[in-house]
């Protein structure tokens, strides 16, 4: 069985912090084992902070019509997505990564917002410095 819940860390023990963590940890017998992979939980601050720099973006250069245009072309270009061909016709399209919260760990979060920021300031000319600053 595998399932997903929140956790919070109390000593050395982590302790249910949601119901489906209630419910996972009554589903694994009393003694019993499981295996355990750990997140650590997002910067929210950071993830909004992310998609106020791409508006920023959007809004000041005019080269991209959506915030999720942008995104598509920065994910393009950093390969943080899939190829696929279509077996009917054999177009080729390209489907960017989720940035869920569930399928992006933090780690991986702080690494595509880094390359992201060296990415536009590559583009733009811009400190990416300036970036975040405007975004505040």
């Amino acid at each position: 069985m595998k399932a997903r819940a929140l956790f919070r860390r109390h000593g050395l023990a982590f302790v249910p912090a949601s119901r489906e963590g209630r419910e996972l940890m009554a589903s694994v017998k009393d003694g019993g084992t499981a295996f355990v992979e750990v997140w650590t939980a997002r910067n929210m601050a950071q993830h909004r902070k992310y998609f106020v720099v791409l508006n920023n973006v959007v809004e000041a250069t005019g080269k991209w019509t959506s915030t999720e245009d942008l995104r598509f072309d920065l994910f393009k270009h950093l390969k943080r997505g899939t190829i696929r061909v279509s077996t009917v016709d054999g177009t080729v399209d390209f489907v960017p990564d989720s940035m869920a919260v569930a399928s992006m760990p933090k780690d991986e979060f702080e690494r595509l917002y880094d390359d992201t920021m060296r990415l536009l300031s590559d583009w733009l000319g811009a400190d990416p410095e300036m970036l975040t600053q405007e975004a505040a």
